[in-house]
């Protein structure tokens, strides 16, 4: 027999497991580039929201600097009873809480979309890393051809 006529079982495995192995690593790949795009569209839409959260917050600042000026101008030179006191020190107390609420609620966004970057980024690693093992089969299988 020559050589060309005989078939190398191990070459007839590798083929075979390359034919097996590179669909579900492109699948594997396209899985993890999808996953990349939501983590990437999941970080935009919490940086828009970020942005919103301070826009509100300044606006707020604003506002409640405005209440503020008015009422002092309103009562500036006027003696005031206690229960009139009493309410202007609520709404200075409710308007602080206000304030304090909304810093929170821009910390803990902050903390969320650091969280979603840390996925972005091991979404981006996972993509890459899928497609390297497709990228290897196809060098594998390249080199098997040229060998034949």
């Amino acid at each position: 027999m020559d050589q060309d006529s005989e078939i190398d079982p191990q070459r007839l495995a590798l083929e075979q497991v390359i034919g097996v192995l590179t669909p579900l690593r492109q699948h594997r790949q396209a899985s993890a580039e999808r996953a990349q795009r939501r983590a990437q569209q999941a970080l935009e839409a919490m940086q828009a929201q970020l942005q919103q959260k301070r826009e509100s917050l300044t606006q707020e600042r604003d506002n409640q600097r405005e209440r503020r000026q008015t009422l002092s101008k309103a009562n500036l030179k006027k003696s005031m009873s206690l229960s009139d006191l009493d309410r202007w020190h609520e709404k200075e107390n409710r308007m602080l809480d206000r304030l304090a609420y909304l810093r929170q609620d821009m910390q803990r966004q902050r903390s969320s979309l650091d969280e979603q970057q840390v996925r972005l980024q091991q979404a981006r690693d996972a993509a890459k890393a899928s497609q390297r093992a497709v990228e290897k089969l196809a060098c594998l299988a390249e080199a098997l051809s040229e060998q034949g």
